[in-house]
C-alpha cells in the first residue's frame, strides 16, 4: 500500500443572525441541470445533537437559556466534552456554518458520510432531517447520507441516555428514555427523545436524504431488497436475524453515479437469548468483507457497468477503505497495546487489497476525525483513492470538495477548513458558571483557559490538548511511557536516555533543546489529526524528519524497552510530519493516479 498526505416547527438555525424556520420563504426547488463540472461536498462526523431540544418533565430542574431568544437550552457539560474525543454542543453552530459556506458556493450536492448524529437519538435526528429540509428547500441543496456507527448505536431501538446534561446553576442532570434503568428506577429526568433509535426510525425520517428515489434522480437502485439481508447463526441455520442494509447508488445528475456504502457491521451475539448486538465502532471493512459478501459484489457490478456506461462514479461511506496512519502501522504496533491507538479500525492490507480488487478508483470516508489520504493499488493496475474527511466536531475541523469533469472523468479534491465559525462562543458564559460550580463542590474541573478560545479552529486544538492529558495517555499509551513522559519534560533527556544527546550536531542540538515533550506531545496529535493542513510549521515538520534521520544513524542506544519506545515515537513522527502531496489534487477516476 502507498502512501500519500493529501493535505411549523421551532427551529433555530444560526447564520450571522439568528431566525426561525417558519420565518424563511420557501421556493420550489430548483432542478438540478446536466453538466460538464459538477461539485459535491463530503460533510463526514458531524455528530449533531440539538441544543434547543425540547425536553419534558424538567420542572424541577432549571436548565440554562440562550442569551439571544431565551430558549432553554440541552447542552452537554464542558467537563464531558474535555474527556470524548468529539465535541458535543459548539459542532451545531459548525454544522450550519459549513452548509452556509456549501450554499455560498453553490454546490448543490451534499454527502454525509455516517455520524451525522450524536447517537441516533430522536431528538437528534429529527434536528438532522429538518436543518437538511430547510437548505434543501431554500438552497436547491439535495443531501446524499449513509449511516455511521453513531447512527445507529445498535441495529434496532435500544434504551439510552446521557448523565452529563447542564442545569442552569452549572451542575450535571441526566436524561433517559423511559425503558431504561434509571427511568424504572425514578432516577432520572425521562424523555424518549433520547433513546437510541435503530435503521428502521433513522432510515424513516432521514428518508428524503438518499434512503428513497428522488423525483428528479435518473437512476436509483439498492443490493438488497427491501433494503436489508438474512443473517443466520453459523451453528443453527434456522435461526436468522433480518438486518438492514442501507446502501444504494443513485444517478442524481445525468453522467454522475454516488455509490453509498453502508459499512456497518452489527454482528449478532448468537450464545444470547434473545440475540444480542455488537456495535459496529471497531468492525468497517476487515468485518464486512466476510459480513457481506453480496454487498462487495454489487459493487464490483457498479464499478463495472459505471465504465461501461461512462459514468463518473464516487462512492463514499463511514469507514476507512485505506491506512490512515501514513505508513506508520508497524511502528504504532509495536508501541501501543492490542486495541489502542484506534488501530483495529485501520484496514489490514488484505483488506485494502480486495477493495482496491473492485475496481473502485475513489472514495471518501469519516470515522477517524483526520485529514489523510491513502493510495490502494490493485493487481488490474488501477489504484483506489480513499479520502479521509475530517469531523466538523474535533480538531482539525474541515470538509472535502470534489469537482468532478465528467467529460474528462477526474475529479479534483480540495479541503475547506472551519476555522472561523460565528457564534461557536456563544455557550461559553454557561461553561463560566458550571468551572465555578465544579470549584464550589470541590470536584475534578476543567483548565478554563479554553473559554478564552478566540476562533472555533483555537477551541479544538485546547480540546485536543486537553484530551492528551484526560484520555490519551491514561486510556491508549502503555503505563510506563505514560509515566517517563510525564516525569521528563525536556526534550533532550530522550536522547540522554538513548545515551547520544553529545552526538547531536550543534545545529540540530539547539532546536532539540528548545523542544518541550510536552509541545512534542502536542505536535504529535495535531499531525495526527490534521496532516497537511495542522498547525505545524514546515521547518517544525523538518526538524521531526531530521531528529529521526539522527536516530536512524544508529549512534543512539535502543536496547531498553523505553529507548526502543522513544526511537519509535521519533520515527513515526517523522512519518506523520512528511509532505507528500497538498490539499489540493486531482484524481483519474478511471486509473486512481492522483496528480
Amino acid at each position: 500500500m502507498n502512501k500519500v498526505k493529501v493535505g411549523c416547527v421551532l427551529f433555530v438555525i444560526f447564520t450571522l443572525s439568528i431566525f426561525k424556520v417558519t420565518a424563511i420563504e420557501y421556493f420550489e426547488e430548483p432542478q438540478l441541470q446536466q453538466k460538464n463540472t459538477v461539485k459535491l461536498a463530503f460533510l463526514a462526523d458531524i455528530h449533531l445533537h440539538d441544543i434547543f431540544a425540547p425536553i419534558a418533565h424538567t420542572a424541577n430542574i432549571k436548565r440554562p437559556t440562550y442569551l439571544y431568544t431565551q430558549q432553554s437550552l440541552l447542552i452537554r457539560s464542558m467537563y464531558s466534552q474535555l474527556h470524548s474525543t468529539r465535541l458535543f454542543n459548539e459542532n451545531y453552530f459548525v454544522f450550519i456554518q459549513a452548509l452556509n459556506e456549501l450554499a455560498a458556493k453553490n454546490i448543490k450536492l451534499v454527502a454525509l458520510p455516517g455520524d451525522f448524529t450524536d447517537d441516533g437519538q430522536p431528538i437528534n435526528v429529527k434536528a438532522l432531517a429538518r436543518v437538511l429540509r430547510h437548505y434543501e428547500i431554500r438552497y436547491g441543496m439535495r443531501f446524499f447520507a449513509i449511516p455511521g456507527n453513531h447512527d445507529p448505536v445498535k441495529p434496532f431501538s435500544v434504551a439510552g441516555g446521557k448523565a452529563d446534561f447542564l442545569a442552569a446553576n452549572g451542575k450535571e442532570f441526566g436524561v433517559y428514555s423511559h425503558t431504561h434503568k434509571k427511568c424504572l428506577e425514578h432516577q432520572a429526568v425521562c424523555d424518549d427523545g433520547l433513546k437510541l433509535w435503530g435503521y428502521k426510525e433513522i432510515l424513516t425520517t432521514l428518508n428524503d436524504f438518499g434512503f428513497s428515489q428522488h423525483k428528479d434522480d435518473v437512476l436509483y437502485e439498492t443490493p438488497y431488497k427491501n433494503s436489508a439481508f438474512s443473517w443466520c447463526d453459523p451453528k443453527n441455520s434456522k435461526r436468522c436475524v433480518t438486518m438492514a442494509d442501507a446502501s444504494y447508488l443513485v444517478e442524481p445528475i445525468e453522467g454522475v453515479w454516488l455509490l453509498a456504502i453502508d459499512a456497518n457491521v452489527y454482528a449478532p451475539q448468537w450464545e444470547n437469548n434473545p440475540v444480542t448486538f455488537k456495535g459496529s465502532s471497531g468492525a468497517g471493512y476487515n468485518a464486512l468483507i466476510q459480513a457481506k459478501p453480496a454487498l462487495l459484489s454489487w459493487i464490483k457490478s457498479v464499478v463495472k457497468r459505471a465504465k461501461t456506461q461512462n459514468k463518473a462514479l464516487v462512492a463514499f461511506s463511514h469507514f476507512p477503505m485505506g491506512d490512515f496512519y501514513d505508513g506508520a502501522n508497524e511502528e504504532l504496533h509495536k508501541l501501543f497495546s492490542q486495541g489502542q491507538f484506534s488501530l483495529p479500525r485501520v484496514p489490514t492490507p488484505s483488506t485494502a487489497k480486495t477493495l482496491a480488487e473492485t475496481g473502485l478508483t475513489l472514495h471518501f470516508a469519516g470515522h477517524m476525525h483526520l485529514n489523510d489520504t491513502a493510495l490502494i493499488t490493485a493487481n488490474t493496475g488501477s489504484q483506489l483513492v480513499n479520502v479521509q474527511v475530517p469531523s466538523l466536531a474535533a480538531y482539525k475541523a474541515a470538509y472535502k470538495v470534489a469537482e468532478l469533469d465528467i467529460n474528462n472523468a477526474t475529479a479534483k479534491i480540495s479541503t475547506h477548513t472551519l476555522e472561523n465559525v460565528p457564534n461557536f462562543n456563544n455557550l461559553f458564559s454557561i461553561y463560566e458558571t458550571e468551572w465555578q460550580f465544579r470549584n464550589d463542590n470541590h470536584l475534578d474541573n476543567f483548565d478554563r483557559s479554553i473559554l478564552a478560545s478566540k476562533n472555533y479552529n483555537e477551541f479544538t486544538k485546547r480540546h485536543l490538548f486537553g484530551l492528551i492529558q484526560q484520555r490519551f495517555l491514561k486510556r491508549d499509551w502503555p503505563k510506563s511511557l505514560a509515566t517517563w513522559l510525564n516525569k521528563n519534560n525536556d526534550f533532550s533527556v530522550w536522547f540522554n536516555e538513548m545515551q547520544c544527546l553529545d552526538k547531536v550536531k550543534p545545529a540540530l542540538l539547539q532546536s532539540v533543546k528548545k523542544l518541550t515533550t510536552k509541545a512534542w506531545l502536542h505536535d504529535f496529535y495535531l499531525l495526527r489529526n490534521g496532516d497537511v493542513s495542522a498547525d505545524v510549521s514546515t521547518k517544525q515538520r523538518v526538524f521531526y524528519q531530521n531528529i529521526n534521520t539522527f536516530i536512524e544513524q544508529g549512534d543512539c542506544n535502543v536496547k531498553t524497552p523505553i529507548q526502543q519506545h522513544l526511537a519509535l515515537l521519533i520515527k513515526v513522527m517523522a512519518k506523520f510530519s512528511t509532505y507528500t502531496q497538498g490539499e489540493r489534487f486531482t484524481v483519474d477516476l478511471t486509473t486512481g493516479e492522483v496528480t
